[in-house]
C-alpha cells in the first residue's frame, strides 16, 4: 500500500517539471526584450539629440588673434636682481650734543649744503671763545718776543750783547711764533665744530632714513640721516659662469619691474665681477640704469635680459600662438569662416620676448589664434568678432 502511494507522488512531481521550466524561460525572454527596447529608445533619443543640437561657432576678439609680423629677433641672457642707488650717504654727527631739531623727513628731496638738523652749539661756542682768547694771548707774547729780538739784534751788531744772549732771544721768538700757529689751528677747529652743529647735506638727493629726533643726545660719529641719489641706479644681477663669456661691458639690458606693468626699462652693463660666487658658481653683473624721472626706487626687484645678439628681420609669432602635437608645431588661422590648421617650421626663439621665428607654414600678415581654448580643431566654424579692429601686435604677447 505504501509503495503504491510513493510511486504515485513521484509520477505527479515528474509531470509538473516541464511546466515550471517553460514558465522560467518565458520570463527570462521577457526581461531581455524589455532591456533591449530601453537601449534602443536611448540610442534613438541620443541620435535625435545630436541631430537637433546646433553647431557652435567660435568667436575671436581682436586680442585673441596675432598677426605674423616681420621683425628682428634678439637673443639674450636672462638676469634678475635688486636695484640700488649708485650714490648714497649716511650723514653722521661730527660734534656731540643734544639734537635741537631735525628739519627733514623720509622722502623729502634736499639740495647739497641744505641744513638737515641742528645740534645744540653751546659747548662748541664756549670752546671757540676759549680758543680765541688763547690765540690773542699767544699773539701778544709773540709781539713782545718779536720786539725784543729786533732791538737786541741792533745791540748785537754794536757788540753791546753777546751772541749767546741774542740766540736765547731768537729761540724765544721762534717758540712764540709756533705757539701762535698752534693757537690759530685751535681756533679753526673750534670754528669748524661750531659750524658743524648745523648738519648739512653732503649731496643732493632724497632722505631715505631719519635715525634721530629732536631732544636726543648724540656723540661724535653717530648716524643721523641717510641720503640717496635716485637719478642713477644700479642693478646687481647674477648669471651662470657659462654665460659670462658672451657678456661684455656696454651691452644693453632691458628689464621690467614689478608694479610697472608692461613698461620696459633699459640700462648698460657697467662692470663684471672677476670672481664667481662661492657655492652657486654664478658671477655678478652691475648694470647702470638712468632714472631721470625718479620712478624707480632702491630695493625694487627687476627681471630682464642682456642682449647678446640680434637676427635679421624674419617672420615672427608669439609663442602662445604655437601649438604642438606629436613633435609637430602648428597654428590655427581663420580662413573662410573656419579654422585651418597650418603646420609650422620654427627657427630662432626669443625666450625673453616670447617670440619665435616662423621659417615655413604661414607668411607675414597671416592672422592666427593666440589663445588656448576648448573646441580648437581644424574645420570648426570661426569668425572674428570685430573684423575692423587690428589684431594685437606680436611684440606684446599675453
Amino acid at each position: 500500500m505504501n509503495v503504491e502511494i510513493q510511486a504515485l507522488k513521484s509520477v505527479s512531481i515528474w509531470r509538473r517539471k516541464p511546466f515550471w521550466l517553460s514558465l522560467a524561460v518565458v520570463l527570462a525572454l521577457g526581461v531581455v526584450g524589455a532591456v533591449l527596447a530601453v537601449k534602443s529608445q536611448s540610442i534613438k533619443a541620443a541620435e535625435s539629440g545630436k541631430k537637433d543640437s546646433p553647431v557652435v561657432t567660435l568667436e575671436f576678439a581682436a586680442g585673441d588673434i596675432a598677426v605674423v609680423a616681420l621683425q628682428a629677433l634678439s637673443q639674450g641672457i636672462s638676469v634678475s636682481g635688486s636695484l640700488s642707488p649708485v650714490t648714497q650717504a649716511t650723514v653722521k654727527s661730527t660734534v656731540g650734543g643734544e639734537v635741537r631739531r631735525v628739519l627733514v623727513r623720509e622722502g623729502e628731496a634736499v639740495r647739497q649744503g641744505a641744513v638737515l638738523a641742528e645740534i645744540d652749539g653751546t659747548e662748541a661756542r664756549t670752546r671757540l671763545e676759549a680758543a680765541l682768547a688763547d690765540q690773542a694771548e699767544r699773539r701778544a707774547r709773540s709781539d713782545i718776543a718779536t720786539r725784543n729780538r729786533d732791538t737786541n739784534h741792533g745791540l748785537l751788531k754794536q757788540n753791546f750783547i753777546s751772541q749767546n744772549a741774542f740766540d736765547q732771544l731768537q729761540s724765544t721768538y721762534q717758540a712764540s711764533q709756533a705757539a701762535v700757529q698752534w693757537a690759530d689751528a685751535q681756533v679753526k677747529l673750534a670754528k669748524q665744530a661750531a659750524a658743524d652743529t648745523l648738519v648739512r647735506a653732503p649731496m643732493s638727493g632724497t632722505v631715505a632714513k631719519r635715525l634721530v629726533n629732536g631732544g636726543e643726545r648724540v656723540g661724535v660719529d653717530v648716524p643721523l640721516l641717510q641720503l640717496v641719489d635716485l637719478s642713477r641706479l644700479e642693478l646687481e644681477a647674477s648669471v651662470p659662469a657659462s654665460d659670462v663669456a658672451r657678456i661684455t661691458v656696454g651691452q644693453m639690458v632691458s628689464f621690467s619691474v614689478d608694479g610697472f606693468g608692461d613698461r620696459q626699462f633699459e640700462g648698460k652693463v657697467a662692470r663684471i665681477n672677476p670672481l664667481a660666487e662661492a657655492g652657486t658658481r654664478s658671477i655678478k653683473l652691475f648694470v647702470t640704469v638712468p632714472n631721470g624721472d625718479a620712478s624707480l626706487r632702491g630695493g625694487m626687484f627687476a627681471q630682464g635680459v642682456v642682449t647678446v645678439s640680434q637676427s635679421k628681420v624674419v617672420p615672427v609669432l608669439p609663442m602662445s600662438a604655437v601649438f604642438e602635437e606629436a613633435g609637430q608645431a602648428y597654428a590655427f588661422s581663420v580662413e573662410g569662416g573656419k579654422l585651418v590648421k597650418r603646420a609650422l617650421k620654427l627657427g630662432l626663439k626669443d625666450e625673453a620676448g616670447g617670440l619665435v621665428e616662423v621659417v615655413d607654414g604661414v607668411g607675414a600678415g597671416t592672422s592666427v589664434v593666440r589663445i588656448r581654448m576648448n573646441g580648437l580643431k581644424a574645420g570648426a566654424p570661426a569668425v572674428l568678432r570685430d573684423a575692423t579692429t587690428a589684431a594685437k601686435p606680436v611684440s606684446a604677447p599675453v
